[in-house]
């Protein structure tokens, strides 16, 4: 029998804010993630995104990180809903615990991700962040080292010529005007196109002159400095189709053929790199240190890789860590859900951490009119409102779904439809795994719609 209506909305009120998707854990650093709030180290599963055949991609940045003798770029990938921000405050507090000094920032707050990127507002924006964040934390020690922002700003007053635009007058507006004027972005993308290399100089010697502080502020001259870029991965175009290629056209273009310039001495960076990038992961991941992207997939919720043409099955480890996250949050759980109908939402998430946390959030706003415990036909509802976001599919998508179903494979034709692989990777019609080797197969809610589909794979 249902409670009363103002004891159960209380109660559902608690549940449904301890799994909000979009507060990650902080590990105690809050001072890191810039005063955002976060969630209490207690609420994080460990192990959630290991299996027993595959090593944690986190402690293997953090490994490779502290064992190389010399500083280096790493790529690191996981889209959103694989718990990529906690991941990589976990990364930050195993590095600090191996004395580096690790600054973070959230590229959200200085690049438009839904606009193409070149090298040139990369460095700008990284290297600003990194100005940014040392200010903060070393000012008062260090005040010598100006905004690179104030650098940029005069870099471009003095070496770039501009038409129809004019440069910001203060290193705050160019700050501003990379991230919320798409005119000057544009001129600040064709301008400098001729002026990259002194860029790329001027932005080195930044970079050392900030590691040289960190280790004059902490007495220690080999001091290992790193510098975490989040959200970078977000990138994305919005619009037409041509928008939207262009976009993710840019991101591999920056990443693969300006590698070379996202590296700096003294100062090693960690840039997180949209999830479609692992599709070309051999020929990109040898650019950098490491020699691969470190990938964060979706939870392993299934077993490895199944043979072609075989479904995936599912796997009690995967599945048991991710309904102890549910434990961890809410103790009383179980006054709403069977543990069966969580195990159930686990699966038929394929992993995704927002999807899942997404449906029970669904779940416990109908708990309000059809009262507790909840039935099955409340969890299939929960499942159909997901679903409902990856539907229609196009024939074509169809096809690229029945494809991947059948091999695990990306079933990528050639590079230039990476950007069409994106979109599904985007979209979460398609899946990442990697236990055992790297496999894909389509969102398990996706499963039902193309078997009754006729498709063209």
């Amino acid at each position: 029998m249902a409670a009363p209506n103002s004891d159960l909305r209380a109660r559902a009120k608690i549940f449904f804010n301890a799994v909000d998707f979009d507060q990650p854990i902080d590990f105690g650093l809050r001072e890191v993630l810039d005063t955002r709030e976060g969630r209490p180290e207690s609420q994080y599963v460990p192990g959630i995104h290991g299996a027993p055949d595959s090593p944690d991609p986190v402690q293997e940045l953090a490994d490779q990180i502290d064992l190389s003798a010399s500083a280096g770029s790493y790529l690191f990938t996981g889209g959103r809903g694989t718990g990529k921000t906690t991941e990589l405050m976990r990364l930050t507090k195993l590095l600090d615990s191996y004395s580096c000094e690790v600054f973070y920032a959230d590229m959200s707050d200085y690049l438009p991700l839904s606009d193409r990127i070149e090298v040139s507002d990369v460095l700008i924006t990284v290297l600003g962040a990194l100005s940014e964040k040392f200010t903060q934390r070393f000012g008062g020690e260090n005040p010598t080292t100006e905004s690179f922002f104030t650098r940029a700003r005069q870099f471009l007053t003095s070496r770039v010529r501009f038409d129809e635009v004019t440069v910001p007058l203060g290193a705050l507006e160019l700050k501003a005007a990379i991230k919320d004027n798409p005119t000057f972005k544009s001129q600040l993308q064709e301008r400098t196109r001729g002026h990259i290399e002194e860029l790329v100089r001027e932005a080195r010697k930044f970079a050392l002159e900030v590691v040289s502080h960190v280790r004059a502020a902490r007495n220690d001259p080999a001091k290992k400095v790193v510098l975490i870029i989040d959200s970078l991965e977000q990138l994305r175009g919005v619009g037409d189709s041509a928008q939207v290629r262009e976009v993710f056209k840019s991101a591999e273009t920056v990443f693969s053929a300006n590698a070379d310039k996202l590296r700096f001495t003294g100062l090693t960076i960690v840039y997180t790199v949209p999830p479609y990038l692992s599709a070309i992961a051999g020929a990109l991941g040898s650019l950098y240190a490491g020699g691969r992207i470190y990938s964060l997939p979706s939870i392993h919720v299934f077993e490895k890789c199944p043979e072609p043409g075989c479904l995936p099955e599912p796997s009690r480890f995967g599945i048991s860590k991710m309904v102890s996250m549910i434990d961890r949050r809410y103790e009383k759980h179980d006054e709403f859900f069977a543990r069966d109908q969580l195990e159930r939402l686990a699966l038929s998430s394929g992993g995704d951490l927002r999807d899942f946390l997404r449906m029970i959030r669904l779940a416990i706003t109908n708990a309000l009119t059809t009262g507790v415990p909840l039935t099955d036909d409340v969890i299939a509802h929960a499942e159909n409102a997901v679903r409902s976001d990856m539907l229609p599919l196009a024939d074509d998508d169809r096809g690229w779904l029945e494809r991947v179903a059948h091999s695990h494979q990306a079933e990528l034709p050639s590079i230039d439809a990476l950007p069409e692989f994106a979109r599904l990777q985007q979209g979460k019609r398609i899946l990442q795994y990697r236990n055992g080797e790297d496999w894909y197969a389509p969102h398990p809610l996706l499963r039902t719609e193309l078997e009754r589909g006729t498709g063209s794979g």
